[in-house]
């Protein structure tokens, strides 16, 4: 049977240049990152910098310990954060900020990650309350995940950090697939990056890469970052065989090529739409797609259903499917997923 796994875009597996640049590594290029020495995890770090248009970055184990050292380098225990109500550092982080970093957490809602700023500016708290953990700091998803990913557009991001500094605060970035953001729109990544404080973004989804995500900022910040990835258990010694992935997937070319899911993930909604069902498609920005059921559907008998004709999905929640192409994914598998999901979903509804 076939399978086409469109569950999430860290289901990828590396390209075969990835596993090229890991062959060509011999003793000279690993060493202990705890203590800096590793060249291939340096190198990676001042690529990554340059990219986002930062001073310095930092390799972390994943996206979520990314965001967790961000908010650990940009509070103090007992402040508050403002997170948008669906973000994934709120909804699927175990609540690191809180249990961890011992931060408040306070959420606001936004129309596809973009808040109102009135909104926004009646949950803050200043320092000059006493009696109130004062806000310090403002977190943005780009892509959303959970709005279908969505794009922030700059002007937004470039609204967020006025409003940020207009009320002292920090601005975070769970730039997770931000490089998804900017082959969206056609335009530098730095487009975005230029108006955050930091950004974290994950190699280990669309990029590609086994493993791994990276943390970017001013070098004060990353200094704490570092500091705070220790504690977290994430210092790491010979890690630049698994960073040398990351070196390959931060070239142009690897970039450019999320294009190609962009491509499929239209072509699926297109496919899907013109099967004429009761259902909703949100049209993809970037590489995943929504459907939603009606109210009454059996969506986890769905989801059972396409895993056994092979069609791996995830219900991101009690209505709706989320489907995700990324590397690996052909329009063979594209075409072939259309067919099956139309003959499954005409059980149900």
């Amino acid at each position: 049977m076939k399978i086409v796994d469109l569950r999430s875009d860290t289901i990828t597996k590396p390209s075969p240049e990835m596993w090229e640049k890991v062959k060509s590594l011999d003793n000279s290029k690993i060493g202990d990152d705890v203590y800096g020495e590793d060249p291939t995890i340096n190198e990676l770090e001042e690529k990554a910098a340059k990219i986002m248009g930062k001073e310095a970055a930092l390799y972390v184990t994943s996206g979520t310990q990314g965001n967790l050292v961000s908010l650990l380098s940009h509070t103090n225990p007992s402040e508050e954060i403002l997170l948008e109500e669906l973000s994934h550092i709120y909804e699927h982080e175990l609540d690191g900020a809180t249990r961890v970093a011992g931060l408040k957490i306070k959420r606001y809602p936004s129309k596809k990650g973009v808040p109102l700023l009135d909104d926004l500016q009646n949950l803050i708290k200043t320092k000059e309350d006493a009696e109130k953990a004062p806000t310090t700091l403002l977190c943005a998803e780009n892509t959303h995940n959970y709005h279908g990913g969505a794009i922030i557009k700059p002007e937004d991001l470039r609204n967020m950090k006025q409003f940020a500094e207009k009320n002292d605060l920090k601005f975070h970035l769970d730039g997770a697939r931000i490089f998804n953001a900017a082959i969206g729109l056609n335009v530098p990544v730095t487009e975005f990056t230029k108006h955050v404080d930091s950004v974290m973004f994950c190699l280990s989804k669309g990029l590609s890469c086994p493993v791994g995500s990276i943390v970017a900022g001013s070098k004060s910040l990353i200094m704490k970052a570092r500091k705070f990835r220790k504690i977290l258990g994430g210092g790491m010694r010979q890690a630049g065989i698994i960073a040398s992935f990351g070196l390959v997937a931060l070239e142009p070319k690897w970039i450019k090529r999320l294009e190609e899911d962009h491509k499929n993930a239209k072509l699926l909604a297109e496919g899907i739409e013109n099967l004429d069902l009761p259902i909703k498609i949100q049209k993809p920005d970037t590489n995943i797609l929504m459907i939603s059921l009606p109210q009454d559907t059996r969506i986890i008998k769905v989801i059972t259903a396409l895993n056994k004709e092979g069609i791996l999905a995830f219900n991101i929640d009690k209505q709706r499917i989320r489907l995700v192409t990324h590397f690996g994914i052909t329009k063979d598998d594209i075409e072939y997923s259309i067919e099956v999901i139309g003959e499954v979903l005409r059980k149900f509804l």
